[in-house]
């Protein structure tokens, strides 16, 4: 057997956010920050308004399978602030870069990028995107290394968050790879049980060597452990 391609995470397996996985800890400073670039009026009621909206799709909260857009997120913010929804597009804009503003590529994913691009193995990014956030500021993250990206899949333009099977199906007819031929790697549950639904290998990102059996096929503590397994199968 043949490893024709991989599919990778973003965050947590090839760029390092140096933020938390839930984002709720930072609103008040990225909902400020966001008023204060667009010139919108910041208090602790609309805090609160905008606070209570995210919570309500914030998916470490309230998981969801099917992707909810930005646009109805924050025009729900904006609606219950009485704003014109003519300033979301900025709005959302800002409150996304401020999380954006400390993001690294992991050398190991550089090297891991390289040796797919020397041996001819497709590569693919699918992520999970957080509040709804556009394919336009959500694919920034992979501007550095996007030329070894083959397909750019988020739960916004799939319409399904993982671990639904839409996505790793739509990696597989765009490759034309059969399960076994390909390769997803994450650092949570979610990487995994997506790709074993439809029989494709699965391995886990696991940095920190904490103690994680979500039955993956295999555990790494680095992206160069893969290139042992592409050439072991």
């Amino acid at each position: 057997m043949k490893i024709k391609a991989i599919g990778f995470d973003i965050g947590g397996t090839l760029v390092n956010y140096n933020k938390p996985l839930s984002w709720s800890v930072s609103y008040r400073d990225a909902i400020k920050f966001m008023c204060e670039e667009n010139c919108l009026e910041f208090s602790d009621d609309r805090f609160n308004i905008a606070k209570e909206v995210l919570e309500k799709y914030n998916t470490r909260i309230n998981p969801r399978e099917k992707e909810v857009t930005s646009d109805i997120i924050f025009g729900e913010i904006f609606e219950k602030w009485n704003e014109s929804k003519d300033k979301i597009y900025k709005a959302k804009k800002a409150f996304y870069t401020f999380f954006q503003r400390e993001t690294n590529l992991y050398e190991d994913a550089r090297k891991l990028l390289e040796y797919c691009e020397e041996n001819n193995i497709l590569c693919a990014v699918y992520t999970d995107v957080a509040y709804g956030m556009d394919d336009e500021f959500s694919l920034k993250d992979i501007i550095e290394f996007e030329k070894y990206i083959n397909l750019k899949l988020t739960s916004e333009n799939v319409g399904y968050r993982k671990p639904n099977k839409k996505g790793f199906e739509v990696m597989l007819e765009k490759f034309n790879c059969k399960p076994e031929e390909m390769l997803y790697i994450g650092d949570e549950q979610k990487d995994i049980l997506g790709p074993k639904s439809i029989g494709m290998l699965s391995v886990l990102i696991n940095r920190e060597k904490k103690e994680k059996n979500y039955n993956q096929d295999y555990t790494v503590a680095s992206l160069l452990e893969v290139i042992d397994i592409i050439r072991s199968l």
